[in-house]
């Protein structure tokens, strides 16, 4: 029988809402309508892999496999997914989430936020790997300096991305081993699953041969994989979290849509950065990330169909 998942958003930006609807025209398996700003997607997994996958305690959890890369191959199903927070998964949720027989979590965040939303996942032998703060770049701290609208939030979110590229490569170096050493399946997240994952997400499909058109296609992605805003919400109460361990919902509407939507010239922004100051993904991966060529190589045997 057919298996069919509704995927609902909204609030999509108007700069999305046509780069959504053509990257709808290049997946054959998704059919969606459009209305106003509200968006339904139907998933059929008759034929291929889900790549959004539901769940009631997750948003934006999706497999990054499926797409045509390097030498005429393609990057494997059911090894890499990406998605946001993990910490309110439901009893519902955890057969499902056992039968993906992931191996290891790649938690992106900071220190603070790990205390704040810890990792729940079913499997307790699947312990997630984590790294130092250092001096970690912030959403809050660019917009600080910035006036308090949306254009203030936007040339943040730049700002943001232009700084990750550095900041990640330790975070980046370690999920690179991890697929290399056969530790995948991989869950890769951080809070939102779009601006740290969405980097790390995108340099691995970049050093598969992936196109940088398909993997911005793929970062944006998340405009409809669930309203995160509306997820956090809806489920802070769980944890005994106030309005005060969200500070970025206070902030006034017109900067929350910038803030949490995925823009092409987020992921830009930092591919531009790492083509400027590492001549590339190759320089980046081989400098900043320090990922020999061996390991690469064993990376794109485990990846690559």
């Amino acid at each position: 029988m057919r298996d069919r998942r509704q995927i609902r958003t909204s609030g999509l930006l108007k700069a999305d809402y046509g780069n959504a609807k053509k990257i709808l025209k290049g997946h054959a398996r998704i059919a969606a309508g459009f209305s106003g700003v509200c968006m339904t997607a139907s998933i059929s997994t008759e034929s291929v892999p889900p790549r959004l996958l539901e769940f009631e305690g997750a948003c934006n959890f999706r497999d990054i496999g499926g797409y045509a890369a390097m030498n005429g191959r393609q990057v494997r199903w059911g090894q890499v997914y990406r998605t946001g927070v993990l910490s309110y998964f439901t009893d519902q949720d955890h057969p499902s989430l056992l039968q993906l027989g992931v191996r290891a979590i790649c938690d992106l965040r900071r220190d603070e936020e790990r205390a704040r939303e810890p990792t729940r996942w079913p499997d307790a032998a699947v312990v997630p790997m984590i790294w130092e703060d250092g001096n970690a770049p912030t959403i809050r701290g660019f917009a600080a300096q910035r006036t308090r609208d949306a254009a203030g939030m936007y040339e943040s979110m730049l700002e943001l991305y232009r700084a990750l590229p550095a900041w990640m490569a330790p975070r980046i170096r370690g999920l690179f081993e991890c697929i290399a050493t056969g530790k995948a399946p991989v869950v890769v997240h951080c809070s939102a699953g779009k601006d740290r994952t969405g980097l790390a997400i995108a340099v691995l499909l970049s050093a598969l041969g992936v196109a940088r058109e398909t993997i911005i296609e793929d970062y944006l992605i998340t405009n409809r994989a669930g309203d995160f805003e509306q997820f956090i919400v809806t489920r802070q109460g769980q944890l005994g979290l106030g309005d005060a361990h969200q500070p970025l919902l206070a902030m006034p509407e017109d900067m929350r849509r910038v803030l949490f939507a995925a823009d092409a010239t987020y992921l830009q922004a930092a591919f531009d950065c790492i083509d400027r100051k590492y001549d590339g993904i190759d320089g980046y991966l081989s400098t900043s990330v320090r990922i020999g060529d061996d390991t690469l190589a064993t990376l794109r045997k485990h990846m690559l169909t």
